[in-house]
This record gives structure tokens, C-alpha cells and sequence, in this order.
């Protein structure tokens, strides 16, 4: 039994993928029998709030609004006072999958600068090299370094003598962690899990050749035993890198998915010779009735008939960011290759694509852009399509333009329902069923560490279809060598014929070239695997779901996190 602090800035608002993976590990039956007590660290990011700490969070100790339950009072106040800040301290919520816990939450205000905050900078450089001047006119790198003394003082406090581990979710934990291992203190031990590796997304994404050319060089460079700045040149400008290239100082380093235990290895020989744990992410796996996943299939193609005027034989879909790193231009190729066999065997198809670079549209604003066609047709501004909502209309334009059997529906919207999308959906239309009633669900990521989003639907029988470098591949191989898994599509777009990546020049013309040759493997693949009757249908979910089960959160904190934390607690 232990008590397990993650440091993150999701400790109580979801903002990405990180809060899945809290609630994912949290709530699963074996984190709860093994972790005594769990605190969530990070800084407050709305100080005005009526609910600090979430619609269903309790406040025990915010001294501010005079809220002081307990024990915790005297010994909070005194952190405070000692470095000049505010502290929120209670309860708040986590549900997944029907399971629910109520972890501890803890929020530093970072608005001002806590007492001794130079002192801790300069004693990061003087131990780990990190020269702060540098990157403190970064809010994400100054709000996380002024979080780390007090936190960490105010969660010495709550535990007492207790032993406690610190758990640093990305480069927004390190400073935290960094400052458990100044002070010495031997009842802590720190671990810090990496989602990504900040310095190769942006290398990735705004690369010429992108993931291509990227891992190609990266496969070169270890195997001659180079590193990033020998290859790419000096990475020590970038604030995230210069926290991350320090983790392997921590106590352990985790990794969710294979490439990113690559990437971090790639970073420096200090990182190389550290033993990775990998602790890949969850999969929910629910036990759907056929009869239900029929039903949300169903529901999608009557969708599709009311925008349509005739009714798909087939639904495919990929929910997501609008971000250049989902790579949706992927699927489009994929299409056109896929569109010609679907021609020939008289099959008609829709592509749902629900993906957004702005907030929630409102359901006026539903209303009137419904009055022009929307979604089945955008105009730019106003409510509608920003500028990379815009780029990838256009795309859908000349594919929807040149296709014959499979038409693309943009919907740029968060949300699957009459309120947020119209009246061209069922009254009782939610967001499950684009997850339960999808024949395929794309996520042809060019920087993807895991990728819950690709599988998710796997356990309702949707066949994924991903990238070569998406972390999930690593956990589906595993599963696959005990379980047949006929719903799993993964496109090699980055292993190249020798003689290309043998190049050393892999550039914007290469990568063309080879997301050109490789679409046209994954599209007969995936036109292969469709299922073409209900029977099919029936066993794709029937090896979704034991597949998932073995990918379930459940697993992950019994086979990959629990040994590390009892490696270090020995």
C-alpha cells in the first residue's frame, strides 16, 4: 500500500489526454487495493471560481473563503504563509466505466511568485543545468516552476512521515519532481511518465517530411549511436525540452507507447541507458450486445439518409482534433483508392469526420448555419470554419467532388446530437453511437503516442485503421500473439524501401511519394477485412471485445504500473 502524487495540470479540468489517463488508472479495482490514498497536484487555474475543484469537487481547506475542515488547516497555513501562497485542498469525482474514486486534490495559486523562487532556479541549474533565465518568459515553464516548492511542501504536510511516491505527468510535473529530489528526502521517490516526448512533436509536425522522414532518421541515428542534437541540431532552445532532456535523473521513467521509449532514448546516452518502463494506456472494453451495436449502426446510416437522400451501406468515421498531427488528409487517400472497389461491388459509403479547431458551437448558431445546409456545406467565418476548418473543407470538396461511391460529412462540431448538430439526427442520437455504430474508425496519426481515440471503438467490432507509428500498435501486437483480432488495420507509412530510407534525404517530395504508395495498401487491406454480413459483423465484435479486455485499464496498472511502484517501494 502506498500513497501515489500525480503532478499534472489536469488535476481537476480535462483539457487532453492526460485526464483520461487519471481516470483510467484511478478508478481501475487495482490501483484503489494497492494506493492507500492518492493526491492530485497542480496549479489553480481559476482562482474566482465557485467550484475550484469541479461541479462534484468538496473544498476542505481554502483559507481565503474561510473554509478550514479538519486536521489539514494548521499545517496548510503554515505553507502558505512560509512561501506566500494560496492552497486549495479537497475531494473531487473520477467515473470510468462505472467505476468511481475520490482522489485528494491539492491547488496552488501561482499567480505571484512563491517566496524563494530564484533560490530554486538557480539550485536547478547549479544541479541539473537548467538555466531558467532562459525560459521563464514562458508562462507553461514559470507557472510549473512556481507550483513545484510549495506543492511539494504542502503535500509533505498532508502525508506527514509516511512514505509517498511522486508521480510527474509530463515536463509539467518535473519541476515538482525535480525539487522532491533537492530535497533528499528519502520517504520520497519520484517517476515521471512521459505522454510524449515535447521535442519530436513539433520536429514532426512542422518537418517536410514529417513522421517519414522523422523515424527513418531516428532508426539511422540509433543505430549508429547518435542523438538528437548530433543529427537534428541543438533542441536546448525549446523550454519543454530542456525540462524533459533532465527525467532520466528521476527514480523511474515511464512511457506510454513503444516509439515514444525510442524517442526518449534518442534524446542523449543518459536517457539511452535508463531502463524505460512501458505503461501503455487503456482500452474500455464493454460488453455491447449485438443487438445495440446493430441498433447504433443503424441510427448512423438513417443519419446519412437524411443528408445523403439515400441510405450508405457502410459508415466509417474518425472523431478528433483538428490538429495537423491526426494526419486526416490520410484518410481522404485511403478513400480514393477504397472508393474505387466499393464502386465495383455496388456498395455506397459515408465518412463521418467530427473534428474541431474552435469551441462548441452553440445551438442558435447550429440553427442558422442549418438554414445554409450545414453541415453537408460550410461558408467560411462567422460561426462556421476557422482557417484549418477551412483547409480541410477543401479537401473534402475535391474528394466528395471526384468520388463515386463514398461521400465525406465535415462536421465541425463537438458533440453528436440534434442540439449540437441539427436536425438531420434522431431525437435520441448521442455521442456512443458514432463510438458503437461505426463500421470503421480511422487515426492515421503522423505523431501519435498511444492513441485511445484509433482503438476505442475496436471492443464495439469497428475495425481501426492507424499508423505505423501510433503507440497503441505495440500494446495490439501484444494482445494479438493470445487473441485473434480481425479488426485492426495498420498502414507502414514510415518503413520505407531500403533504397529510399537508405537515402539520408527523406524530404516533402519522398513523403508524398510514400503516403501515395502505402494509402493504396491500406485501402486493400481495409476492403478485405469489411465485413459483409451481419455474421462477420458479429465476430469482429466478438474479437474487439476479448481483445480490449486484455487491453483494459485493469491490465495496465496490474501488469505494467503496480511492478514499478513495487520496485521502488523495495
Amino acid at each position: 500500500m502506498t500513497t501515489l502524487v500525480h503532478v499534472t495540470h489536469e488535476a481537476v479540468q480535462q483539457a487532453g489526454g492526460i485526464g483520461t489517463v487519471l481516470r483510467g488508472l484511478i478508478t481501475a479495482d487495482s490501483y484503489r487495493d494497492y494506493c492507500q490514498r492518492t493526491i492530485l497536484l497542480g496549479p489553480l487555474t481559476d482562482p474566482g471560481a465557485e467550484q475550484p475543484l469541479g461541479p462534484e469537487g468538496e473544498v476542505l481547506y481554502d483559507a481565503d473563503r474561510q473554509i478550514r475542515t479538519g486536521e489539514v488547516a494548521d499545517v496548510l497555513r503554515r505553507v502558505e504563509f512560509e512561501f506566500g501562497v494560496r492552497l486549495i485542498y479537497g475531494r473531487r469525482l473520477l467515473s470510468e466505466g462505472g467505476r468511481q474514486a475520490r482522489p485528494e486534490v491539492l491547488l496552488v495559486d501561482v499567480r505571484h511568485p512563491p517566496h524563494g523562487l530564484n533560490d530554486f532556479k538557480h539550485a536547478l541549474f547549479q544541479h541539473f543545468g537548467l538555466d531558467s533565465q532562459r525560459y521563464e518568459h514562458h508562462w507553461e515553464y514559470e507557472q510549473y516552476l512556481r507550483l513545484a516548492e510549495p506543492g511539494f511542501a504542502a503535500v509533505q504536510a498532508l502525508v506527514g512521515a509516511e512514505p509517498f511516491m511522486l508521480l510527474a505527468h509530463e515536463f509539467m510535473g518535473l519541476g515538482t519532481a525535480f525539487k522532491a529530489q533537492l530535497s533528499g528526502s528519502p520517504a520520497c521517490k519520484t517517476l515521471f511518465y512521459a505522454h510524449e516526448v515535447a521535442t519530436v512533436r513539433p520536429l514532426v509536425e512542422e518537418g517536410p517530411g514529417r513522421d517519414i522522414a522523422f523515424y527513418n532518421t531516428l532508426r539511422r541515428a540509433r543505430a549508429e549511436g547518435l542523438y538528437i542534437d548530433e543529427v537534428l541540431g541543438p533542441q536546448d532552445a525549446y523550454f519543454k525540452h530542456a525540462l524533459v532532456r533532465e527525467a532520466w535523473r528521476l527514480d523511474a521513467v515511464l512511457a506510454v507507447g513503444d516509439w515514444v521509449v525510442e524517442e526518449l532514448r534518442f534524446l542523449g546516452p543518459e536517457f539511452a541507458a535508463r531502463a524505460i518502463d512501458l505503461v501503455y494506456n487503456g482500452v474500455p472494453a464493454v460488453d455491447l450486445p449485438f443487438a445495440d451495436r446493430e441498433e447504433a449502426r443503424l441510427k448512423l446510416q438513417a443519419s446519412g439518409a437524411q443528408l445523403l437522400g439515400w441510405t450508405p451501406d457502410r459508415v466509417f468515421t474518425h472523431v478528433t482534433r483538428l490538429v495537423k498531427s491526426k494526419g486526416l488528409w490520410r484518410d481522404l487517400l485511403v478513400l480514393d483508392h477504397l472508393d474505387r472497389e466499393l464502386h465495383k461491388r455496388g456498395e455506397q459509403a459515408l465518412f463521418i469526420v467530427l473534428a474541431t479547431e474552435t469551441g462548441r458551437r452553440s445551438a442558435d448558431e447550429v440553427r442558422r448555419m442549418g438554414a445554409y445546409g450545414w453541415p453537408s456545406v460550410h461558408r467560411e467565418g462567422g460561426a462556421d470554419l476557422s482557417g484549418g476548418e477551412l483547409e480541410f473543407d477543401l479537401q473534402v470538396r475535391a474528394f466528395n467532388g471526384r468520388s463515386r461511391a463514398i461521400k465525406t460529412l465535415f462536421v465541425n462540431q463537438f458533440g453528436w446530437d440534434r442540439q449540437s448538430c441539427g436536425e438531420f439526427l434522431a431525437p435520441d442520437a448521442e455521442f456512443t453511437d458514432l463510438r458503437r455504430g461505426s463500421d470503421v474508425e480511422f487515426g492515421q496519426s503522423i505523431y501519435e503516442p498511444f492513441g485511445i481515440a484509433q482503438i476505442e471503438p475496436m471492443s464495439f467490432g469497428t475495425i481501426s485503421v492507424v499508423s505505423d507509428i501510433c503507440g497503441c500498435v505495440g500494446f495490439v501486437d501484444r494482445v494479438r500473439d493470445r487473441q485473434v483480432l480481425g479488426g485492426f488495420v495498420e498502414g507502414a507509412y514510415t518503413r520505407l524501401d531500403p533504397l529510399m530510407a537508405d537515402s539520408g534525404s527523406i524530404g516533402a517530395a519522398e513523403g508524398v511519394r510514400a503516403e501515395a504508395m502505402q494509402s493504396k495498401v491500406v485501402a486493400a487491406e481495409l476492403a478485405q477485412k469489411l465485413p459483409a454480413n451481419k455474421n462477420e459483423r458479429r465476430k469482429l465484435l466478438e474479437e474487439g471485445f476479448a481483445v480490449a479486455r486484455e487491453m483494459s485499464w485493469e491490465r495496465v496498472v496490474e501488469d505494467m504500473l503496480l511492478p514499478v511502484l513495487r520496485r521502488l517501494e523495495k
